[in-house]
Order: C-alpha cells, then sequence, then structure tokens
C-alpha cells in the first residue's frame, strides 16, 4: 500500500535493490554476461622495493589461449595516474614500491590461461633497502620512496598562541597515541569488466566504485582517449567504505580490452585486495595539552605523522581533514596541530570510512580522559566545560551555527547511560567499564575544491519518474534516499520514483560518493530539479489544453485546472511522449563555502564549513585474567538533522559501530616476515555477529540543518568515529591501565 507524501520523509521505505541481494540476484560488475569475454590476471611485485632489471614474457605468451602480455611499454597515454597525485603507476618499469604493485597484466581467454600464463612471467628484481616507519623516512639519509622526497604533505595550522597557553596552564599532560592499518573488509572483491566497442572507437567499461567520473577522467587519460570515448558503468556495489577510491583495476581491464579489442574481465583475489588497495592510514599523533584546575582547556599542540604507504592515494585531504578534527569538539583558544603525510614502502593508505577523524578522536577522547582523571573531573563534567557552543569558532577559524546545540544534549543523553551501565552487575569472574567519547565529523569536499553535485529528473511517459544519479549508490541506501526526497516534492509514491544506476555517457556528474555529502547535496538538488520539473508539467499541461498557466496547478501527481478537475499526470507525459516530448529537469546542489566564514590562507580542502556531531557510551566487561575485552552495551547518540530513512539512519549507526569494534579491538593489517603481510582474513580480524553488543541502543537526534534537504546532513561516517576511543576510556575504567595503541590486546591489559 503506497503511503501520501506526508509520510515518505522520516519513513522506512524499502530499498528496491534490497530483495534482489538477499536472493543473489544483484548484478555485480564480475557477474555480467559477455560472449568471447578474456580474463586478465596482473604480476604483482613480491618486494617491498626493488628495481626491475628484466621482464621476460616469452614463456607466458606460448601458453594457449594467451591473447595478450602487457608491460608498461604497451600502455599507449599516461603511465602514471593519481587523483591527487599523479604517482602511481599502471604497470611498475623501473622500480617497484611496495608489495602488490602491478608489473605485467596478461589477458587470455580463460582465467585458468590467464593464471597459468602470469605464474610463467619471469621478472629479475634487484632489492632495494625499503623504508617503513614515517619518522625514519623523514630522516636525511632515509631511502626515497619517490625521487620528490618522502614528504607527501604537511599541514601546520594554528590560532592564538599555544605557548601562551601553556604558560597559563595550571597542568600540562603530554601522550603519544597509535592507529593500526586498516583493511575497508569489504565482500566484494575490487573487479572491472571493459569492452572494446569498435564502431565507435570507444570503450565501455563496468566499475565496482566510488566515483566513476574519476575513474573516466583516468582511464581516458592512460589510453590516451578523448573523454568522450570513454563510457563508464556502474554496477551494484558490494561494500566501499572508502576503498573504492582507486581506479587501478578499471584502468587495468580498460588497458587489456583495448589491447586485445575484445572484452576483459579482471577481478582480485583477497590476498591483491588486502596489498594493493587503500587502507586506513597508520598515524601516530602526540598531543600535548594544558588546562586550568577547573578542566578548562588553554592550549593544544598536535603533532602527527601519517603513514600513506608508497602512493599518495588520498592522503593529502586525509591529513587535512585530520588536522581539523584534532582538537574534536572543545572550544581551545590557543591551538597549533602540525600533520606530516609520508611516504613509506608499505602498502599504500587513502581514503576509509571518517577520513582522518578516527585517528584523531582516539587522541583526542583518550586524552579527555586522562586529563578529568588527573584533575579528578568526571569525564562527562569536564567534556561539558569545554564543548564547542553556537556562534564559537573550530581553531581554523570557521563559526560553529546551530548544530553545536546537539552537543550539551549528547552529553546529557550520555549522562543518563553511563548512570544505567554502571549499576549493571558483570559476569562472574569479569569487571566492569563505562567509557564514552564525543565526536565531530565534517562533511564536504572541503574549501577551495568544487563541491558540486549534479543530477537529473525525467518523467517518463507511463507517470513514473527516473531518477539519473550522478553518484552511485554503494549499499548504503543513497537511491532510496533520493527516491524518498524526490517523491516527497513530487506529492508521489515512492513506488513511482526509481533511481538508476550510474552511467558517465547518460548521467550529469554528482562527483564522489564519500564526505558525508551526498544525502545534503544529491537532496538539495533533487528538490531543485523535481520544483522544476513541476512548474514544465505545468506549462505543457496549460499548452495542451489552451489555458492560461497561472490557471493550472499541480498537486501530487494531479494537474488541477478551473473548473475543478483532477488530471492525472500520466495523460499529458504520455500525451507529450508521442509527439516525441519529454520533461527532463537537471540541477546542481553545492556545499556554501561563503567568503566571510571560509578563512582563505587555508590550502585546498581546508576548512570545511559544516560539521555532524555525536556521542557514544560503551560498557565492556573485561576478564582481567585473560585480558579479553568484551563489549556488552552501547548507547550511540547521533544529530542527524533529519532523518530521511529510518531504517537507513539506523543500519549506519549499526554498521559504524561494528567498524568502530573492529578498529578498537580486532583489526590490524601488519607485517609478518620480510615483505609478507597479513593478506587474508585467516589472520586478518573482523568482528562477526558474535561480536555484536547484546544492547546497542539508537538515538537519533534532528537538529535541523537548515541548508540541507529538510534538515538533513550525514551521517554516513561519524558513526564509527567514537566507538574505539569510548571502548578504551572504558578499559580504563575497568582495568586502570591506559591503552594508548589499538587495537587493544590483551597483553596490553596483563603485562605492564
Amino acid at each position: 500500500m503506497s503511503r501520501s507524501s506526508a509520510t515518505i520523509i522520516g519513513g522506512s521505505e524499502k530499498r528496491k535493490d534490497a530483495f534482489r541481494k538477499v536472493r543473489g540476484e544483484a548484478v555485480y560488475a564480475a557477474d555480467l554476461p559477455f560472449p568471447n569475454l578474456f580474463h586478465a590476471k596482473v604480476v604483482r611485485s613480491p618486494h617491498l622495493s626493488a628495481r626491475i632489471m628484466n621482464i621476460s614474457a616469452e614463456k607466458a605468451r606460448e601458453v594457449m589461449g594467451v591473447k595478450a602480455v602487457l608491460t608498461s611499454a604497451d600502455i599507449p597515454g599516461s603511465k602514471t595516474f593519481g587523483t591527487l597525485v599523479q604517482d602511481q603507476s599502471v604497470l611498475a618499469d623501473d622500480v617497484v614500491r611496495m608489495a602488490g604493485d602491478p608489473v605485467v597484466l596478461v589477458v587470455a581467454e580463460s582465467e585458468r590461461a590467464s593464471q597459468q600464463a602470469a605464474s610463467l612471467v619471469e621478472v629479475v628484481y634487484q632489492p632495494l633497502e625499503p623504508v617503513l616507519d614515517p619518522l625514519s623516512a623523514l630522516q636525511p639519509d632515509s631511502p626515497l620512496v619517490h625521487s620528490g622526497g618522502n614528504l607527501v604533505t604537511r599541514y601546520d595550522v594554528q590560532t592564538g598562541d599555544p605557548e601562551q597557553g601553556f604558560r597559563e596552564a595550571d597542568v600540562i599532560l603530554e601522550e603519544t597515541f597509535y592507529t593500526p592499518r586498516v583493511s575497508p573488509g569489504y565482500m566484494e572483491l575490487e573487479n572491472s569488466t571493459a569492452q572494446w566497442n569498435a564502431e565507435q572507437n570507444s570503450i565501455t567499461v563496468w566499475v565496482s566504485s566510488q566515483h566513476p567520473f574519476e575513474d573516466q577522467r583516468q582511464i581516458a587519460m592512460v589510453l590516451g582517449l578523448g573523454i568522450e570515448k570513454v563510457q563508464v558503468i556502474s554496477a551494484a556495489v558490494g561494500g566501499a567504505f572508502g576503498g573504492r577510491e582507486d581506479s587501478s583495476i578499471a584502468i587495468l581491464a580498460a588497458l587489456g580490452a583495448y589491447r586485445t579489442r575484445g572484452t576483459v574481465r579482471l577481478v582480485n583475489n583477497r590476498s591483491e585486495s588486502f596489498l594493493a588497495h587503500p587502507k586506513r592510514h597508520p598515524a601516530r599523533i602526540h598531543l600535548k595539552v594544558g588546562a586550568k584546575k577547573d578542566g578548562r582547556l588553554v592550549a593544544l599542540h598536535g603533532v602527527v605523522h601519517l603513514d600513506t604507504g608508497a602512493y599518495a592515494s588520498y592522503g593529502p585531504a586525509v591529513g587535512g581533514l585530520l588536522t581539523e578534527v584534532v582538537p574534536g569538539s572543545y572550544c581551545i583558544p590557543h591551538v597549533r596541530v602540525e600533520t606530516h603525510v609520508v611516504y613509506t614502502n608499505n602498502p599504500f593508505a587513502g581514503a576509509m570510512r571518517g577520513f582522518g577523524s578516527p585517528q584523531a578522536h582516539f587522541a583526542i577522547e583518550s586524552m579527555m580522559d586522562i586529563l578529568g582523571d588527573r584533575l579528578g573531573i568526571d569525564p562527562i563534567e569536564i567534556r561539558r566545560r569545554n564543548i564547542l557552543q553556537v556562534g564559537d569558532r573550530v581553531f581554523t577559524g570557521v563559526p560553529v551555527d546551530q548544530t553545536a546545540s546537539s552537543l550539551p544534549i549528547c552529553l546529557d543523553l550520555a549522562r543518563e547511560a553511563v548512570s544505567r551501565f554502571e549499576n549493571i552487575q558483570p559476569s562472574p569472574g569479569k569487571v566492569n567499564g563505562v567509557g564514552l567519547a564525543l565526536a565531530v565529523q565534517t562533511m564536504g569536499y572541503g574549501a577551495h575544491i568544487a563541491d558540486d553535485s549534479t543530477h537529473r529528473l525525467e518523467w517518463l511517459p507511463d507517470g513514473r519518474v527516473r531518477i539519473f544519479l550522478g553518484a552511485p549508490d554503494l549499499g548504503q541506501g543513497l537511491a532510496i534516499a533520493a527516491e524518498q526526497i524526490t517523491a516527497e516534492v513530487l506529492g508521489l509514491p515512492v513506488e513511482q520514483v526509481e533511481a538508476v544506476n550510474v552511467d558517465t555517457w547518460l548521467a550529469p556528474k554528482g562527483g564522489t560518493t564519500c564526505a558525508s555529502r551526498m544525502t545534503y547535496l544529491t537532496g538539495n538538488a533533487l528538490i531543485k530539479a523535481a520544483d522544476q520539473l513541476k512548474l514544465q508539467l505545468i506549462e505543457e499541461a496549460a499548452l495542451i489544453m489552451n489555458i492560461p498557466p497561472d490557471q493550472v496547478s499541480y498537486n501530487h501527481g494531479m494537474i488541477q485546472i478551473p473548473n475543478g478537475r483532477n488530471i492525472p499526470v500520466i495523460e499529458f507525459t504520455s500525451r507529450l511522449a508521442d509527439s516525441g516530448q519529454q520533461l527532463v529537469s537537471q540541477a546542481t546542489a553545492s556545499f556554501p563555502y561563503p567568503p566571510e566564514i571560509t578563512p582563505q590562507h587555508l590550502p585546498p580542502g581546508m576548512p570545511h564549513v559544516m560539521f555532524c556531531f555525536g556521542a557514544q557510551v560503551v560498557r565492556v566487561e573485561v576478564d582481567p585474567e585473560l585480558g579479553i575485552v568484551d563489549v556488552k552495551d552501547v548507547v550511540a547518540i547521533h544529530d542527524v538533522g533529519k532523518v530521511i530513512n529510518q531504517h537507513g539512519v539506523e543500519g549506519q549507526i549499526e554498521g559504524g559501530v561494528m567498524m568502530g569494534i573492529g578498529y578498537a579491538l580486532y583489526e590490524e593489517m601488519i607485517q609478518k616476515t620480510d615483505s609478507k603481510w597479513v593478506d587474508s582474513f585467516t589472520e586478518y580480524l573482523l568482528p562477526t555477529c558474535e561480536d555484536v553488543p547484546l544492547n546497542l541502543e539508537k538515538v537519533i537526534l534532528e537538529n535541523p540543518e537548515t541548508s540541507g534537504p529538510f534538515g538533513a546532513k550525514g551521517i554516513g561516517e561519524i558513526t564509527l568515529v567514537p566507538t574505539a576511543p569510548a571502548i578504551a576510556n572504558a578499559v580504563f575504567r575497568a582495568t586502570r591501565r591506559r591503552v594508548t595503541k589499538l587495537p587493544i590486546k590483551m597483553e596490553d591489559l596483563l603485562f605492564e
């Protein structure tokens, strides 16, 4: 039964792809059927750092069914790519900078033939001394990962006079925090299918990607084609979390199709996924804080080193956002944050959910508890004395609007949760610990970067409305949110509105699905497009009926005329279709970066001007003999502005908390021996259904963002940000052991 438009926003409309996915009917890029499909396999470096002395492919070419064995010499255009820094080799031709670097691409008629041929490619390497620690990489005598030096980007942002602030402080504390290299851990492996179109002299590439238009640009650059000759189509995506902001697989599949003039599919195995695709940045964060005796913060100095691995990827942008949120949700008069994004020969890091904020919050939220414990001030009270207020400025100079009014509410709700949890008796032989953390997450790309998103609506002849999304749904529910917003504005049942996957030849450019920006931008664009579509319909209906437009109105799928008649929209859309016309509307929404509130001296991507706030309270039980930590209860409090889809918001909170639990307790991609890394889920531990807290309460606040669609703002990233520090603070309450390194290991709790 259809809902009226009054109940669409905030409702729990089911995602239209949900049943296809649970029945295994969703079509991913690796599922697309093609006749005469070729299969590709990448020969990858086994070394952390080495010079390529020789590549011998004669034996590989002799394998029956092999269509091509490609090296860097076979690339017709640019041999390197990269969204922010063009430093990543399509196929390495001189040196390899990490284990897993691609060296040779084999294309064959079958998977078996491609794998056999790849095993016969002989590459002679001269191993070089690797650098694996970012601090060591910055030393003058360090081996160079890239010829320009190992420092990718450095930020040094300051407000006030930190040295003066520390002189005024009654207490000064210093601590260093460490966070691990983390895999996105999505189920669907990286894959792409590419098809050469001989008649059009063009190529079509199906991707599992967060940024199809960026894939299109980079494929065109590598193949030496005009961008209009490259069509990128987004298939269903099996999880992303930032890890699919990488074009390497799509580029290699396209290269294979271009050189064989055929259809080529490339699918990573899990080991390749671990080694050769972006991770969350490991971080070393040193904080020095100064406070008065009453707990008021007066100064903060942060020094951060981010290990971006062998390639920059999104490292510079991650470093910028992390820099902004090191002070957390607190108003501190004197702040300086120095962030270094550093090349090493480790697996490269890039975008991942939270984009630097989880690392920063583990540090600052742990430090707030350390400070409170030192001064004898309750964890909630010390936060209350320092939280941002409406009208305050964050240390980049940006004022905080009414969204900051959710912070004291978060603390009030956290107080109630803490009181409840502290009265729960632990299991026999266990000890209780209750901890909390606040969180702030930015929205959008940041200032000085084009932060626009365009989407299109078409009124179909049968009265339905089609949304051509300009950015892909990654499984997080963008499509259903877009459908609900459009249905609300047009007054249609949501069943009559359908969003379709991105096709760069058909859809407008919506940008990358990232940065907690899509509901905000997509919603605002679709509201404008829907309003324009209604006006077009009124004008066309007036022409058809030969009456003035001002005597025609639209309401809930009906055209109303002066005699009181309500005529269904389909009467006009079908007639227009018969004459070859169709109602189409396209609109762009942009993040507001007004110069009067956006400091202009900062580098591109800084500062951000919109913020999401939240808090989480966690109860853990710790086995004091075994050091095992069990998360029992979580209260997740998040301000979403306005709920668009209730189930979608709840799902984001549940998924974010579980990702935060993995970050706190289980996940770490470590180097085992020599050039071998943990590269399978046998050794890389993810939380499972057995690790889900029995009590996961979701408290959703609606403090409307005045510029957002129906008041909505982002929720996709912040839900994981406070989880790990809340767990670390809870562990301290249980054990009196302060953990400064993630993940928390049993030996951290059992031994000094």
